[in-house]
């Protein structure tokens, strides 16, 4: 099977957690049984790389005005959205809607699911949304007739137009013969001697399946390549302990390869201690609904309101903790039974306030009823997992815990610990906020449209802390389970988290991203709109949200797709502004997109930045532009601020930089600060976060357009197998540019598989000798697109001569090694080069140095020249320079410092009549 990509474990996460319903999530500590994935010979990366791209990128595909949010590792859209493709009827018949989302599957295949068929996808849900207006349509991606886990296509419809297309398809798959199904006895038996050779005795609990599994391990760990292996997937639940895994072998030989722990924990630092919310708070009498009770011997059922009825008199009754739609299970030993008295008209109160475990089972009873009945009024009526029984497990021998396990929730005992370093908690069967966060994730797992949405650990608890933040409407979660009143998570902390600067790969750290965003939004809808129908968007987007999104990066597009009302997100939502505002502060709306911030451009010394809303947020008030400032320096001096102005056209912001004597290389960068305080900083790279300028007129000597490719070059790896320099257009693959600088091509190391360089290898792209006829004064000016991974471990390096004259940023040491070098956009680069030209002659040699892990883009090479540094014009007597005013005053040079290719191209004949003139950042 082919290798698809070499990227992180994040996308089998997502990948099988959708595909195997696999719902897993974490503890406040690691508890026994509960493991993230492990794989054979992988360790799995934390979360999903994206970027955006930006408008146009979809004009010449057939669709102008259609924006992407990327998989960075896969190279296909997550979500891809624009300006709407008319579907008549799609949103009331569901044949139109298939027909229609299978015609514009059939028109943009290559984009969506690269390598796939149309027979390859195959129709999972067509499925009207809870509030009548989205219909979505869902594939799920097979290979060689066998699905592969997490591969999905979603068709999203509103108002009779597709407006969103989400695809976790991987690309180019392909599979092999299958071989014959083996013995399911022989499968469970590797599987239960795996697990057993862990630590955990276990069980099978379900039958062989056959799938293709996405493996896409850390490549920190160990750089092995992505791969899709066809394996047989069991279920097994270990005995006498909590925990639960699908387990993969290879279908051929019967290997383990990855197994995923399905349980799904909460976080045990939940602190509630709130009225009705902790055995510390205030309590009260709650009706238990819809629970059957012995009344008089009879079987009874209450209503919502906990009424019973009987024949007449006083009753005899004997309170149950089952019913319908919830059931307690003691995990301490027998359900606990009382038999009480009471008269007619008159309230019976069943408390045990002082009873751990039978407050346990009393108050699960009525904070999971309560959970499924605001789950059902609120969000999703129609849901048919929410009139099935829930089973409610309490009391059980752990304790600082609870978990879901996509469907049943279940809580541990109260521990009270004088032993360092060991937790005092409350039982979390007691505690409600507790029970709606693992109640939030069941009715996660069970409200995902599959083929659309998929389950992610970190996106599930946050939605599922503000599950329950919508119920307490606290922004304080777990109140009480320190026997203190200070919350666990505040999703509403003074200073907000974003993403993915604050990411740590612990989901419920991650987690609060997403749940402090939606806090935000509801805050900011209720302010808005008031408090019932603020609330009641902010719940629609919500569940929009849970429905339908694959990550935490993918929640803001589903949050526009949700709050739409036309069928048309790009002339934006009712609720745009707010979803901007909440979803920028925490770094899921890109400004570059919604505030339409472009690169600086500098013409001279002149610069300039431009932010010109799209048509969609224009209306917003928010948040705007508060400063942009230019920090400047000589490349070696010391930085100085200048502020920028706004210009005569609207939107853009102007300084004039400094007039500098000639050679000298300038450098600047540009921070626009927002309303909100985000800051987008340029050059985004923080590796090399300064543009260079050269000062002076130059001549090139010598230049490399690699138009005509490279012959005169010599380009090579060790080993040599892994060479992958290459001549021609770039792909935008691995962060790789999507077009050259001039003209159509580069010189670059993986142009058209993956786009990252090999792993452990050495690569070289060593120019020929280039006669410097004399001249001593030259430099290397040339373009970089650049994608490497920290120099502590891997490095990119450019030597003249055999000796190094640029190195790419290294840390210290391997403690925090993650400033890597991650160019976005064409830089231009000056390096001196008189100390080489003594010799008479110079050869360049561009390297790149890789350990076994993490690949990023590598090289891309443009437009490199050896230039010759013209001299600062002498002074004439009258002030003047060579008899003209010169702009920065005599002998200095200010004006037009463009670099190697600002003059003499003609003269020279080297690349005459084929570049495109552009100086963005030279």
């Amino acid at each position: 099977m082919r290798s698809l990509s070499s990227a992180g474990w994040s996308l089998a996460l997502s990948a099988v957690m959708a595909a195997a319903l696999v719902h897993p999530s974490h503890a406040l500590v690691a508890p026994r049984g509960q493991e993230a994935l492990v794989a054979v010979g992988a360790v799995p990366r934390t979360h999903r790389a994206t970027t955006w791209s930006r408008p146009g990128a979809f004009d010449a595909r057939g669709l102008p005005g259609w924006t992407a949010l990327w998989d960075r590792d896969t190279e296909v859209p997550l979500r891809l959205w624009g300006p709407g493709v008319v579907a008549p009827g799609a949103v009331r018949e569901p044949a139109l809607a298939e027909a229609a989302a299978r015609r514009f599957l059939a028109a943009h295949l290559a984009l969506l699911a690269p390598g796939a068929t149309p027979a390859d996808l195959v129709l999972v849900t067509n499925q009207l949304g809870a509030a009548g207006d989205v219909r979505s349509v869902g594939f799920v991606q097979h290979a060689g007739g066998v699905r592969v886990l997490g591969g999905a296509i979603g068709v999203t419809f509103k108002a009779d137009r597709v407006v969103m297309v989400s695809s976790t398809a991987l690309p180019d798959v392909a599979v092999a013969a299958a071989p014959p199904a083996r013995d399911a006895a022989a499968i469970g038996t590797t599987a239960t001697a795996w697990l057993a050779a862990s630590g955990y005795p276990v069980r099978v609990t379900s039958a062989p399946t056959r799938v293709l599994l996405p493996l896409v391990p850390t490549r920190r760990a160990g750089g092995a390549p992505v791969t899709v292996r066809l394996v047989d997937q069991v279920t097994v639940e270990a005995i006498g302990q909590a925990g639960r895994w699908d387990v993969w072998l290879d279908a051929v030989d019967g290997r383990p390869v990855a197994r995923r722990s399905t349980l799904m924990f909460a976080s045990g630092r939940v602190l509630f201690d709130v009225p009705d919310r902790s055995p510390s708070g205030t309590r009260g009498p709650r009706p238990a609904p819809r629970a059957t009770h012995q009344v008089n011997g009879i079987p009874t059922l209450s209503d919502v309101d906990g009424t019973v009825t009987w024949a007449d008199g006083a009753a005899t009754v004997t309170p149950g903790l089952t019913g319908p739609l919830v059931r307690v299970i003691n995990e301490a030993g027998s359900l606990l039974a009382e038999t009480l008295a009471l008269d007619d008209a008159a309230d019976l109160v069943w408390s045990r306030p002082t009873d751990e475990t039978g407050d346990a089972q009393l108050s699960a009873f009525v904070f999971a009823s309560t959970a499924k009945t605001y789950a059902r009024a609120n969000f999703a009526p129609d849901l048919a997992w929410l009139d099935r029984q829930l089973a409610v497990s309490v009391n059980e021998p752990d304790a600082c815990n609870a978990y879901s396990t996509g469907d049943d929730i279940h809580f541990y005992r109260q521990q009270i610990s004088n032993t360092p370093g060991n937790l005092s908690c409350a039982n979390t069967g007691r505690l409600a906020d507790v029970v709606y966060h693992e109640f939030g994730h069941s009715l996660h797992a069970n409200s995902i449209i599959e083929g659309v949405g998929q389950f992610d650990g970190a996106l599930s608890e946050g939605m599922s802390d503000m599950f329950a933040a919508f119920i307490t409407q606290d922004a304080g979660m777990g109140r009480g389970f320190f026997f203190s009143d200070a919350p666990l998570r505040d999703i509403n902390p003074a200073v907000d988290k974003r993403w993915p600067d604050d990411t740590t790969g612990e989901v419920h750290d991650d987690g609060e991203i997403i749940a402090g965003t939606l806090w935000d939004l509801r805050t900011a809808l209720i302010a808005s709109l008031g408090a019932t129908e603020g609330d009641a968007r902010a719940r629609l987007i919500y569940y929009g949200i849970l429905q339908r999104a694959t990550d935490i990066p993918s929640s803001y597009v589903e949050a526009l797709v949700a709050d739409d009302d036309d069928g048309d997100i790009t002339n934006g939502t009712p609720s745009v502004c707010a979803i901007n505002a909440a979803f920028g502060a925490h770094g899921l709306a890109d400004p570059q997109l919604s505030l339409g911030l472009r690169p600086p451009v500098r013409d001279g010394l002149t610069l300039s930045v431009t932010a010109t809303p799209p048509a969609s947020t224009a209306a917003c008030p928010g948040p705007a532009v508060a400063s942009v400032v230019a920090t400047w320096k000589p490349r070696g001096g010391a930085a100085a601020e200048l502020p920028l102005a706004i210009g005569a056209t609207a939107g853009t912001y102007t300084v004039e930089l400094p007039a500098q004597p000639t050679g000298t290389v300038l450098q600047y960068q540009v921070t626009v600060t927002l309303e909100d305080g985000t800051r987008v900083r340029f050059p985004n790279n923080a590796a090399d976060p300064f543009y260079e300028a050269y000062i002076g007129e130059v001549e090139p000597l010598w230049c490399a357009s690699f138009e005509d490719g490279a012959a005169d070059w010599t380009l090579g790896a060790s080993p040599s197998s892994r060479n992958e320099w290459a001549v021609g257009a770039p792909q935008g693959l691995a962060g790789d540019p999507k077009v050259a600088f001039g003209g159509t091509s580069v010189l670059g190391t993986d142009l058209s598989t993956d786009g990252m360089y090999e792993r452990s290898t050495s690569m070289v792209a060593q120019s020929p000798v280039i006669d410097l006829q004399g001249n001593t004064s030259v430099r290397l000016q040339y373009r970089r697109w650049l994608g490497v991974e920290d120099g502590f471990f891997d490095g990119a390096r450019v030597l003249a001569n055999g000796t190094e004259v640029w190195a790419s940023y290294a840390s210290a040491s391997g403690e925090g090694a993650n400033v890597h070098h991650v160019d976005r956009e064409w830089r231009f680069q000056d390096v001196d080069l008189t100390a080489q030209a003594a010799s008479g002659a110079v050869s360049l040699r561009f390297e790149l140095a890789s350990d076994p892990g993490l690949e990023l883009g590598g090289w891309n090479l443009d437009d490199v020249c050896v230039v010759i540094a013209k001299p600062a014009p002498a002074c004439e007597a009258d002030g003047t320079c060579d008899g003209e005013v010169d702009d920065g005053g005599c002998c200095s040079a200010g004006a037009r410092p463009e670099g190697a290719l600002a003059l003499a191209l003609g003269t020279l004949g080297l690349v005459v009549g084929r570049r495109r003139r552009r100086t963005p950042q030279a």
